[in-house]
């Protein structure tokens, strides 16, 4: 290993120290690693300083490497999953209250398929296959009204800039435009002022070096939504690769182009357009409710409800950090696919049958655990008289078209 290599090696393994990643000590001459975690290696350093040695120079952080290194969960059961040790025993005691949650949450088995279905009829395969990936993207930690809000304001929001060439070519820079660098000149800190009144999210800036906010799609962006740093970086890649197929979408292509980047692991490989694993599964399962990796592994949506079923007695940030594992989302995944098939369902179906029932039994049965609940609730909140709609033709159009525009104008 030459000098050069050395300090670079050395420089890079610093900064991954730094952010805590795991490490693997390498040998070039017989490439063989030796996985470490961060207090082994704090513990190998205070040994090589009082010989004399560096760290540093024998570390290496290949992520993606460690990524295909580790077990293939999708391939096993749940059984063989927990029997690695790797993740925390789902208790056969909740078999009980999932009978309760599909009892609740029956009607709601078939909402995958419905809301394809309809949003497809509504705006055609390449417009659809849009809005539905920006519902899945805005669906992280957000309440389904919320969630329609922010995908509906977008969606028009994005219709509205594309249409003139000249904010269609502020559209197009606002794409190219660095993360950090689009930060700095929409966003700024709350004030405290703001803090009192809820505003606890990014709040656009007074001075600003170029106005984004002439742009309907980022007042759509922004406006109500306090987890603009979690969906931004899923939005402009979606947008980008939207725009680089010429404004048009195939959604039977887009699904292929997604399924690329899922592991047998259940991981996601690097440069994934849409992240989290949660976000990715949901946004399969909303373009296509049938969909099967070659693998043969289903596509199951998980989030902290679903972890709640399996795991009742854990607070929230324990079951997100079960999530936030492949071998615990795997798990969770692969236990909701082997319930279903008990039931008599496909995965999607169980998952959307119980996760309705969940939030019915927690949150009572007028909290709106459906999409056809959030639209009426945001209309009424908009004033908007529900019922001449529902007679009007492709009433869903008519209401996205409201509820974004009221969230860009």
């Amino acid at each position: 290993m030459n000098k050069n290599r050395l300090n670079a090696l050395s420089q890079f393994a610093r900064k991954q120290l730094a952010r805590k990643k795991r490490f693997y000590m390498v040998n070039e001459s017989t490439e063989v690693t030796i996985p470490m975690s961060l207090d082994q290696i704090k513990k190998f350093d205070s040994f090589l300083k009082k010989v004399g040695g560096d760290v540093n120079l024998l570390l290496s952080s290949d992520l993606e490497e460690a990524r295909k290194q580790m077990p293939e969960y999708t391939k096993m059961t749940s059984k063989e999953i927990e029997e690695l040790n790797v993740v925390l025993k789902i208790d056969d005691s909740i078999l009980k209250s999932v009978d309760e949650f599909v009892r609740l949450g029956d009607t709601a088995k078939g909402w995958y398929s419905q809301m394809n279905e309809k949003i497809l009829k509504a705006f055609g395969d390449s417009d659809g296959t849009l809005f539905l990936i920006l519902l899945a993207i805005y669906s992280a930690g957000t309440p389904l009204e919320k969630n329609l809000t922010l995908a509906a304001q977008t969606f028009q929001g994005i219709m509205r800039d594309i249409s003139d060439p000249k904010t269609k070519e502020l559209f197009e820079q606002f794409l190219d435009t660095p993360k950090s660098d689009a930060f700095e000149t929409i966003f700024r800190p709350p004030t405290k002022k703001e803090i009192s009144k809820g505003k606890t999210g990014p709040q656009p800036r007074k001075v600003i070096k170029q106005d984004w906010h002439e742009l309907a799609t980022v007042r759509g962006l922004v406006r109500g939504n306090i987890g603009v740093q979690k969906n931004y970086g899923n939005l402009i890649n979606i947008l980008k690769m939207w725009k680089n197929n010429n404004y048009q979408f195939d959604r039977k292509f887009v699904v292929k182009e997604l399924a690329k980047y899922h592991r047998e692991s259940g991981d996601l490989a690097k440069g994934v357009p849409v992240s989290a694993t949660k976000v990715f599964s949901f946004t399969l399962n909303l373009l296509d409710p049938t969909f099967v990796f070659e693998s043969g592994w289903v596509p199951v949506t998980m989030d902290t409800w679903m972890a709640k079923i399996y795991y009742p007695n854990l607070d929230t940030k324990k079951r997100r950090a079960i999530l936030s594992k492949p071998a615990g989302y795997a798990l969770m995944a692969r236990k909701t696919q082997e319930l279903a098939s008990q039931y008599g369902m496909k995965p999607n179906e169980f998952q959307a049958a119980v996760w309705v029932g969940i939030l019915k039994k927690e949150k009572g049965e007028g909290y709106n655990a459906t999409f056809e609940n959030a639209i009426d609730s945001r209309l009424t909140k908009l004033k908007v008289k529900i019922q001449e709609l529902k007679n009007m033709d492709n009433f869903l159009k008519q209401v996205i078209q409201i509820i974004g525009n009221a969230g860009i104008n």
